[in-house]
Formats: C-alpha cells, structure tokens, sequence
C-alpha cells in the first residue's frame, strides 16, 4: 500500500473544526518533525499519522485528551574568555515544547512530545527531537508501547550509572539529565509490588556535541558527522534491555541488563588530529539499583558491570563503577515549612584515570532546600572533589514559580582552576576536566506554560 506523509499532513491541518492558530501551530510542528520522521526512520511515518489523526480528528478522543506547552527564553553567560576565537562569551535561545497525550479507547492511548531550541551561538543546540511519539496498548496482565519514547533508570543525584535506555542529550543539558527520544518496542508486566521490563531498540540515537562555536566542549572539536561504529549495522542494530524491580516494605531494588550499542561513545583522532571522532561500540552491560528509606535517611546506591567498552585510551577493558551515599532530610527546618536534605555520595570507576568520565574516584557533598512555599522555590548545590587530584566542580540549581503560568531557573557550574596535565605530575589534574577550565557559566531561564 502506498502511504503519502502530504495525504496524512493535509487531512489533519484541512478539517474544519480545528482552530485555525492550532493549525498553525500543528503545521510548524511538522515542518520541523518532517526530517526526521520520514526521512531518518520511514517505518514510523503510518504511527505518526494514525496518532495524528486519531488524536486531533476525533471528537471522542478530542474529549480524552490533553494537550499542554512550554515556550522558553534562556541566556547563558560565561564569566571567561573562550579558548577558541570562534567561541562566544554569552548565548541566547528560545525553546518550544508541546505535549499531547489521550486516550484512543478503552485499552489504547497515545502521546507525543515534541521540543525544539533555537540557539544563537551554537548551530548543534539548534535542533528539534521528538521525545516521545508512540500508541501503548493497556491490559490488566501486560503493557506494550510502540514508538519513541524516553525511559529513566537511576536514583543517585550525581551519576546515573545504570541510565542506558536512551541517549544523552549534551548539547542541551551538559549534566546528562535531559535523554534524546529513543525508538523501542517495550513489554511491561506487572507483579506483585513490582515491575518487569523488556525493551527492543531498533534504532540507535547518537549523542549530541556542542559544535565549534559551542561551549563545554573539548579542546578538539568532535566530527558528529563521521561516527565510527564497531558493529556493520551501525545505526540500525538492534539493542536489547531488560529490567527488574521490586519492593519491600522500606526498601527498592532493580536489576537491570543492556545488550547492544554503548550509548556512551569511546574517542578516536581524526586525520592529522585535528578533531575528535566518537566512536560507539557493543558492550554488555548489568545494572544495580537500591533504595532504602530509614527515618528521615534515604540511602542510595547504583552499580555496573560493562565489558566491551574502550577507556580513554582506546583500550577495551572490563570494569566496575559504583555511586552510592545517603540524603537526611531535617523537615520544618527552624519551625518553617520549609525542608533541608543534606546530599552525600561516593563516585568510583575501577578504570581510574582511563575512565571516560571525571568521576573516578570522587565525593560529592552538598543540599536540597526545599521552601514548600506557594511559589515552590527550591535550591540545589553540589561540590564534587576529586579524592585523588585537585580537581573539584561546583554546581548550583534553582526554580521558583510566578503564578500560574511562569517559572524562573537558573543553572551554574564552576570548573575552573584546573590544574594542567603534566607528565611529572599525572596525578593532580584531571584531563576531561582541563579543557572546561574557562567555562564557569550560569544559565537563566524564564518558562511560560499554557
């Protein structure tokens, strides 16, 4: 059967009782999504249709439905001078996000999650994902979801090691928080007080970089545009995940496995080394997560095991990495309302200096504070200290709400004073570190939700 994207796009934007500043919106939505949908992974093209069509034609499915949007402007300053010429000392950028989920009958519903930013220093920050795009299919034994969507493993604050499903979005946010919409098949089945987990990832994401005007980059820019893969399918293997989890009482446990395409990419020189080119190879991976509730105690813990990833210098090894610690929470601080968590974790990855993150072996000491205010103001600060180096990070957090609809941000991470890698001196710096030595920065962002 012959299935035009022009047929599907016009049926939607063409019926008549749809206002016409949502036709507007909707259409500018597809223009941006039309790439990637259709050109970049073709088989989802009838899914995106039908979930169109189903949520925005039916009157029915019109009632069951809610749509939701943010449109967002944000600045992010740097206090330094960038090492490149090309690089600038300030960025400004607006984003739009939009949601729409409902339900298309008594056992199927659907969502989609779309969001794009414009960047006016950094052409990669400038981009559109679909974040979630998918029919799930709902019964009392099991669930099965279709389509894009974004799925989060992990507990600790600093590192989320088990954290594999989907890609890591740098670009937008260099912490790791934000994921990339990852394609997938996914089972659920529920048991008593738990969850089982199977995922089919048909089609891997690969991680976003700033580019060469961007900052929190390398010394060497990354060529995104030449991947090296270890397997021939490249992009199109199929990956495969599965997780467990239960509870008791006080206490949360999942076991989680990973079979497939490294989301987190090795490095390669390019030609005359002049750039830096990832390179993504099958690993196998098996994941811990713990909680237990204690009081006013929350203890944490995430472990892995992976094989078959290359450290830094490109040689592949087994190994172990672990972040666990505690957060106390001292509620009605001073008679308030107001709660304070006290943040405490262990950061350690047996491959040491060859590891591919900072975090090798490192404390992280910081607060929650939490105002539990008609504004829901709340403030978050980290200091990581390398154990072993003079290496240490400062990140600070916080949001507070402007009536109903606006909300201010801001973010700040402070990296300098970073000593140089030297060969008489290995041990007190740390390399990935170095070369963000003059990225200090804070990022305001004011949001409107409608």
């Amino acid at each position: 059967m012959h299935f035009s994207r022009d047929s599907c796009i016009s049926s939607v934007l063409e019926s008549s009782w749809l206002p016409y500043a949502l036709r507007f919106s909707v259409r500018g939505l597809l223009t941006l999504t039309r790439k990637l949908l259709f050109l970049e992974v073709p088989l989802l093209a009838l899914l995106y249709c039908l979930v169109l069509n189903q949520m925005l034609l039916s009157n029915n499915a019109m009632a069951a439905s809610q749509a939701e949007g943010e449109l967002s402007l944000q600045t992010r300053l740097f206090n330094q001078d960038p090492q490149s010429t090309l690089q600038e000392n300030n960025a400004q950028s607006f984003a739009f996000a939009f949601n729409l989920s409902g339900a298309l009958g008594e056992q199927l519903d659907a969502e989609l999650d779309f969001f794009y930013r414009y960047d006016s220093a950094d052409d990669e920050r400038t981009k559109g994902d679909i974040r979630k795009l998918y029919l799930r299919w709902l019964n009392p034994h099991i669930e099965v979801l279709a389509g894009f969507n974004r799925v989060f493993w992990g507990v600790t604050e600093v590192n989320h090691l088990v954290d594999i499903v989907a890609q890591t979005d740098t670009v937008e946010s260099p912490d790791g928080e934000t994921k990339l919409g990852q394609a997938m098949i996914a089972f659920t089945v529920p048991f008593e007080n738990g969850l089982a987990d199977i995922y089919l990832l048909p089609y891997f994401r690969e991680r976003t970089f700033p580019g060469e005007n961007g900052r929190l980059r390398f010394s060497l820019p990354v060529d995104y545009d030449n991947p090296v893969y270890e397997d021939p399918d490249e992009g199109q293997h199929i990956d495969f995940a599965g997780r467990i989890a239960k509870s008791f009482e006080n206490t949360e446990l999942a076991l989680s496995y990973f079979q497939g395409t490294g989301r987190d990419p090795s490095y390669l020189f390019g030609v005359n080394s002049a750039s830096i080119l990832p390179y993504y190879p099958q690993i196998k991976q098996l994941g811990l997560e713990a909680q237990y509730i204690w009081d006013e105690w929350l203890f944490k813990l995430e472990f892995i095991h992976r094989d078959g990833q290359p450290n830094l210098f490109f040689e592949e090894e087994e190994y172990q990495a672990v972040t666990t610690g505690f957060e106390y929470t001292y509620y009605g601080l001073a008679g308030s309302a107001s709660d304070l968590g006290i943040i405490a974790e262990l950061l350690y990855d047996s491959r040491g200096q060859r590891a591919l993150s900072p975090y090798e072996e490192d404390i992280a000491l910081g607060g929650r504070w939490v105002l539990n205010n008609l504004h829901s103001a709340e403030l978050i600060f980290l200091w990581i200290q390398d154990l072993n180096r003079f290496a240490r990070v400062f990140a600070f957090e916080g949001s507070i709400e402007m009536g109903e609809s606006f909300a201010l941000s801001f973010e700040s991470t402070i990296i300098s004073h970073q000593p140089q890698p030297s060969v008489l001196t290995p041990l007190q710096s740390d390399r990935l570190l170095y070369d963000l030595r003059d990225d200090d920065s804070i990022e305001f962002t004011l949001s409107y939700y409608f």
